[in-house]
């Protein structure tokens, strides 16, 4: 396993998103200096006209291995009833493809839709909003398979949602073969969700390409709960680490903490501890 950097050190960016292209190729350079050998550019929506041809250069420059995070936060609701919301999702999708492909990487992720609110009306919408999500992945992997990019769903699974929990969203994930689709395990989002982390990993198994990293805390506002740095909230990460050394996973573990430098190089060595210890 190898411990990337997807979340910037707090104060880095002198705007609000979305950030330049010159911001990112700086955020490549101090991930670098903290020694990062895997860095995953994302989400796509906080970056404008992000040059391919120097990202890459700064990217070999420092040797640094790389995947694309579109992310996405797509309203079920939208995504059911409007050509807009969909060719959104679609366009979105599609950038992190070709950005990929830029840069010779080979491994996008991005969000399901999910309902923003709780709604007796949700029950209604859920039926279309999953199938249009069957036809825009279907067409995005093929997509994206064709130019040699596998794909990746992240593991959003807060309520009210598309998918009924992990065997669900499984099911769905099998539908497509495991060469063009796979799993991210947004482990801190299901643990503060009160998901299991040992079941999801082992639900997910073969199929898992990625692992967001954060600390998290059981319950409550998920804006303060949420990509903690490791030790601040209650996620046992060596026992994360032992289930996924149990299905043989051997990809990235990829930091999205809220913290300054320091706290994410402390992340960093705890992690890269677990690895090299917990057998």
């Amino acid at each position: 396993m190898k411990v990337a950097l997807h979340s910037a050190p707090d104060g880095f960016f002198k705007s609000k998103p979305p950030h330049s292209n010159k911001e990112l190729l700086r955020l490549v350079q101090k991930a670098a200096s903290l020694g990062f050998k895997c860095f995953q550019i994302g989400p796509l929506w906080s970056f404008v006209d992000i040059d391919a041809k120097s990202l890459k250069n700064t990217l070999d420059h420092y040797n640094i291995e790389s995947n694309v995070h579109v992310g996405g936060l797509y309203d079920a609701q939208k995504f059911a009833t409007t050509e807009n919301e969909y060719k959104r999702a679609q366009k979105e999708i599609r950038r992190g493809i070709k950005l990929c492909k830029d840069i010779s990487s080979t491994s996008v992720s991005f969000h399901p839709p999910f309902f923003m609110t709780e709604s007796s009306q949700n029950k209604t919408f859920l039926p279309k909003a999953r199938n249009r999500f069957i036809r825009l992945v279907t067409e995005e992997v093929n997509f994206a398979s064709d130019n040699g990019i596998t794909m990746a769903l992240e593991s959003f699974c807060y309520h009210p949602f598309i998918f009924n929990g992990l065997y669900d969203f499984m099911r769905f994930i099998s539908r497509f073969p495991s060469t063009k689709l796979g799993v991210l395990l947004e482990a801190g989002h299901l643990f503060q969700a009160g998901f299991n982390l040992d079941e999801a990993v082992l639900t997910f198994n073969k199929r898992l390409f990625d692992v967001h990293i954060h600390d998290a805390i059981l319950g409550g506002d998920v804006r303060k709960t949420t990509h903690l740095r490791i030790g601040k909230g209650n996620i046992n990460f060596a026992r994360l680490i032992r289930s996924l050394r149990q299905i043989e996973y051997e990809g990235w573990l990829t930091i999205e903490i809220n913290g300054n430098e320091r706290k994410i190089t402390e992340s960093k060595e705890y992690l890269e501890k677990l690895i090299n210890t917990v057998t």
